[in-house]
C-alpha cells in the first residue's frame, strides 16, 4: 500500500497530463495500480487539470483578451454598419454572414473553466462507483 504522498503526487502528475508509463517509472508504482488510482481519484485529477488549464489561460490572458476584444470590436463595427443599411441590398446579406461568423468566433474564443467542490466531487464519485459496481455484475471484473 502506497502512502498518501505518493497518491497525491500521482494526482498531480496525471492532472498535468503525464502518461501512466512515465508516472509508473517516477513513482515506482505498477500500471494496474495507477489505473485503479485513476478510477478512484477521477474527480481530483479533473480538478488538477482545471487548475492547470486555468494557469495556462492566465499565462496567455492577454492573447485571449485581445482576441475577445478584436472580435467584439469587429462585431460592433459590423453591427453599426448593418444599422445604417437597407436590408434589401445584397451587401447587407454579406454583412449578416460576416456578423454571424465573427459572433461564432467570439463565442469559441471565450474559455470554459469548470471546478467541482468537495460535495459535487463526492456525488460524482458515488455515481461512478455505482455504475462500476453494476458493470462488474454484468461483465465481471476487468482486471485479473
Amino acid at each position: 500500500m502506497k502512502d498518501n504522498k505518493t497518491k497525491e503526487r500521482f494526482i498531480e502528475l496525471r492532472g498535468q497530463g503525464l502518461p501512466l508509463a512515465k508516472i509508473a517509472a517516477e513513482l515506482d508504482v505498477s500500471k494496474p495500480t495507477l489505473i485503479s488510482w485513476e478510477r478512484n481519484f477521477k474527480e481530483e485529477i479533473e480538478n488538477v487539470r482545471a487548475i492547470e488549464l486555468e494557469a495556462m489561460y492566465d499565462k496567455y490572458y492577454l492573447s485571449t483578451r485581445k482576441k475577445v476584444e478584436f472580435f467584439g470590436d469587429v462585431l460592433s463595427r459590423i453591427q453599426g454598419e448593418l444599422e445604417t443599411r437597407d436590408l434589401s441590398t445584397i451587401p447587407t446579406d454579406k454583412l449578416f454572414a460576416m456578423y454571424a461568423h465573427f459572433y461564432r468566433e467570439a463565442q469559441h474564443t471565450l474559455p470554459k473553466i469548470e471546478f467541482r467542490d468537495e460535495g459535487e466531487a463526492q456525488l460524482s464519485k458515488s455515481q461512478r462507483k455505482a455504475i462500476a459496481r453494476t458493470e462488474a455484475k454484468i461483465y465481471g471484473p476487468l482486471l485479473p
